[in-house]
Order: C-alpha cells, then structure tokens, then sequence
C-alpha cells in the first residue's frame, strides 16, 4: 500500500515531470522581461523557451509579431505545458511599440485572432497572457526628451482636474499644453484608446476560454491619470463577464513573465505557498512607492495572489517569510527588522527579501544591502530583489522563492537545484545593486561628460566607450560578492554536502543603445566536500 505522503509526492513528482518545457513571447528583448524567468525555470529544471532574439527587437525597433507567431505555431508542442505571452508583444512589437500609435487596432486584433488561433490546436496547454497598462510618460527617447515631463504632467492633471475641477489645476494644463508639440496629445491619447480596446478585447478572450489567465500589470504611474478611469473600465468588464478569478490588476510590467512562470507551475503541482509578510516599518504598508497607483500592502497581496502564493498573518503556519524593505522606514522598526531577519537566517529559517526602499532612479537601499553584505548571509537567503520599482521587486523575489521550494518539494535533481538557485540569487545581488548603484551611475558621468550624448539613446562611438567600462567594471562588483558572499560556502544538495568553487562563463553587455539596464550571465560550479 502506499501512504498518502508517498502518494502526494509521486504524484507531484509526476506532474513535474511533465513540465519539460514552457513557451515565453516576452515583453521585450531587455533582460527583466526574458532572462529573468529563464533563469527562475531553470530552478525547477524547466526548459523556457523564447522566439528568436532577432524577432523581440531593440529599444525603438519595434519586435517582429508576425515572425513569433509563425514560430509559435510551428513549435512541437508534444512536450510544453504552458505558454506565457506579453500581448503587447503579440500585438504591438512590444512594450515600447504599445506606447505609439503605429500599429493599427484592426491589425492588433487580427494578431490576437491568429494566437487565438494557436490556442484552439492546443486545448491541453495552458495559455497565460500580460498586458501593460499605459505608463503616463512616453518612452525617453532624444526626440521626446523636450518635453515628455510636460506631456506626463498634462495625463495626470487633466485627470486630477476631471475629478476636482481646481482652478489652480486648470491653469497648469493650459501652461502645459503651450510646452507640448502640436499633435503629441492627439496621438498620446489615440495609443492609449486603442491599448484600452485591445485589453477589453483580451477580457473577452479569457471569457471565451481562449486564455486561462490574464495579468494586466500597471506600467509607471501613479494615483490619478488616465489609467484609473481605464482601469476601473476593464474592472468592470471583468465583473460583467464573470470572469474576477482568471484576470489579475498588479503594478508593474517587466516582472510578469515571472509572476506567469510561477502560477504555472504551482497551479500544475496544485500547491500554493503561505507566505508571512515582515515589513521594515508597519506604518509604511499604507503609502505609496514610487511610479506605483495603490498602496504598498495592496500591491505586494496582487503579486502574491497573481504569482499562485497567498498572504498569512504572521501567527499562522507558512512556507517561508518575505522581509520587505519599505521607503521612509524609521531607524526604530528598521532595527528591529533587522535584527529579525538575520535571526531567522541564523536559524536555517527560509527567508526571501524584496527591497523596495527604493531611490527614485529604481535603486536599491545602500544601508539594508550593506547590512546583509557583513553578516555575511546573503547565500543563506531564497532569494533577494531590488530593482526600478516596487512591483518590479516584489514580482521576481516572490516567484523565485515559490520555484525553488516547490522544485524542492517535488524532488528535483538537487545539485542542479541549489546551483541555479544561487545563480539567481548572485544574479540579483550583482545586478540589482552593483549594477544599478554602482556602474550605471559612472556610465551616465561618462555619457554626460560627452557634448551632445544622451543618456536615453547613447550613440557610436560612446556607446561602446560606456559597454567596455560597464563590462570591466560590474565584472569587478560579480567576482567580489562572489568571493566574499559565495565561494568556498557550504550547502547541501539532498543529503550531500558541497561548497561553491568556481564562477565561470561570464559575459557582461548592454542589450539596448543605453546604460539603463545590463545583460549580465555566468554559471557557478560546486564540488563535495572533503570527507563527505
């Protein structure tokens, strides 16, 4: 006979085992939008796989949809049980290509009929889709550099003023709309029209079957603008279809191939992580964070729902605590927070931080990184992000912490496990902070020093000045928190012992014209211990 355990446990080992591969259509070719959930998969030693590099396009060279949807249809799918999809890819060529009116609706809509499509040929896989949600600001690009603030200013106030009609609110947008080129507006708010038809249309299709879940993930904004009247629109539309718990409102774009991989794979395993929240400082789970429209405690419960997990209340049983760093904490609760953590880490407790005390410019909180950096344990934790803003953080620590315990739960091989765990981990330590904190900032002094350079589109021959020292210099910052935070560390793979050896196969470069993000890859290698 065999015992319940045992049953569940096959039974979960099964189901992973059917997990060989997923199909991701990415945001875009950035590294936040692909990579990232790569390497998560890899956790769970799933094979993710992406459209040709070529096909996903560079910053303002809009993605190739058609190409992707030809390599989409003629995948074996004999193997794959779940396809991720950024429809602002499908429809548009991308995250960028969603924020202007090049594309248009009718030839959206015709792309989504034929991913429609797809998804009818393959009943058994699983179809999960994001979308972005208009950001207030256009894309920085050296041509709306004049005056793209002022067009960004103008979204936010004229909603502001439809609600409150402020005399004082009235005279801005009029100031603004002398600062703004003649028919910016005009085709500001056409982009935003068709992008909100195209996702009343993907509600639609969740109503069809066509999707069995959809994350409509808020891009830059903040409490009033045209997204809010958008937003509640589509909410609307949800309640009218029936459909509340396939379609999901969090904030933030980048981290949603993350979040999907997470909720994929869970909800294949059929468990959900309980996770206990300890914030910084309790007072600040009401406020906002920066480029973000709800309240930091109802957008961490969004990209914890939407990830296949759920919140408990910290005297409830749970499968590992989330430390979340939060902005504006006071030096009281923040020691106390401290103190907490390293002593769960002491103890072997599974811990996963998100730093989301975050600088306007998305970077990471200097004192809480260096804290964890001389204690020494960082390779203690599940995993750690910090990075642009506060849904970006809480959607790639949350899922990389659900991957790995589950990989762990149904038994995968554990060397490979703990390696690709601690990559990740690596990963964003070095990316999140030493890229971010460190490099970008002398990349963008070397930029600034240049007569004419911009860092929104960096160009020949500076941009390869900027590539070399961003790849000399964040190749300094990895070698470092490996030799001080990973090398020669012990850990355990099933009941062997093993510390990491060796860090190999890097390779550091800009992915897009600009110093903003870094496309930073290495594997780790580990050996037994002696005696072991």
């Amino acid at each position: 006979m065999i015992r319940p355990a045992l049953a569940l446990a096959l039974a979960l080992a099964g189901a992973m085992a059917r997990a060989e591969r997923i199909l991701l259509i990415p945001l875009d070719s950035r590294p936040a939008a692909g990579q990232f959930a790569q390497m998560i998969a890899r956790i769970a030693a799933v094979d993710m796989r992406m459209p040709p590099y070529g096909a996903l396009g560079r910053f303002t060279r809009a993605g190739n949809p058609d190409t992707i949807l030809t390599w989409l249809a003629h995948q074996d799918f004999s193997d794959v049980t779940a396809v991720i999809a950024s429809t602002d890819m499908l429809a548009y060529g991308g995250l960028i290509a969603s924020r202007v009116n090049d594309v248009p609706m009718e030839q959206a809509l015709w792309r989504l009929r034929k991913f429609e499509e797809i998804r009818r040929q393959h009943p058994a896989v699983r179809f999960y889709a994001y979308s972005a949600i208009m950001r207030l600001a256009p894309t920085a690009t050296r041509q709306s550099a004049p005056w793209r603030t002022y067009l960004e200013r103008y979204a936010e106030v004229q909603d502001r003023y439809s609600r409150v009609k402020s005399p004082a609110d009235f005279t801005t947008l009029k100031n603004l709309i002398r600062r703004i080129p003649s028919g910016e507006i005009d085709r500001y708010e056409a982009t935003r029209q068709r992008d909100h038809a195209v996702q009343v249309e993907l509600v639609h299709m969740i109503g069809r079957g066509t999707l069995d879940y959809l994350v409509l993930g808020q891009d830059d904004a903040r409490p009033f603008g045209p997204h809010v009247p958008e937003t509640q629109h589509l909410h609307e539309v949800v309640s009218g279809l029936g459909v509340d718990g396939k379609v999901y409102f969090c904030e933030g774009i980048d981290q949603h191939a993350n979040v999907l991989l997470s909720r994929a794979l869970l909800s294949q395993a059929d468990w959900t992580p309980r996770i206990r929240v300890v914030f910084a400082d309790d007072a600040a789970r009401h406020r906002y964070a920066y480029y973000e429209s709800r309240p930091i405690e109802q957008s961490l419960r969004d990209q914890i729902i939407a990830s296949g997990a759920r919140p408990v209340l910290s005297d409830n049983a749970y499968d590992y605590a989330l430390y979340v760093n939060t902005p504006s904490r006071r030096p009281g609760p923040f020691k106390t927070f401290l103190d907490a953590l390293g002593e769960e880490l002491d103890q072997g407790f599974p811990v996963a931080v998100a730093d989301i005390n975050l600088a306007k410019d998305g970077t990471a909180d200097p004192e809480f990184y260096q804290d964890l950096f001389q204690q020494g344990r960082m390779m203690r934790l599940l995993s750690f992000a910090g990075w642009n803003t506060a849904g970006n953080s809480l959607g790639t620590a949350i899922p990389a912490a659900n991957v790995y315990l589950l990989a762990r739960r149904i038994g995968t091989d554990p060397l490979a496990r703990e390696l690709a765990q601690r990559e990740f981990l690596l990963h964003r330590l070095v990316n999140d902070y030493g890229f971010h904190k460190l490099t970008r900032p002398m990349a963008y002094q070397m930029i600034d020093e240049k007569l004419g350079a911009s860092r929104d589109e960096t160009g020949e021959p500076l941009f390869s000045d900027v590539q070399e020292f961003v790849r000399d210099d964040l190749a300094l910052h990895l070698r470092h928190t490996y030799e001080e935070q990973f090398q020669g560390k012990r850990f355990y793979a099933g009941t062997r012992a093993y510390e990491v050896s060796d860090l190999t196969d890097v390779k550091i470069f800009l992915p897009w014209p600009r110093a903003y993000e870094v496309r930073l890859e290495f594997r780790l290698r580990a050996r037994p211990m002696s005696g072991e």
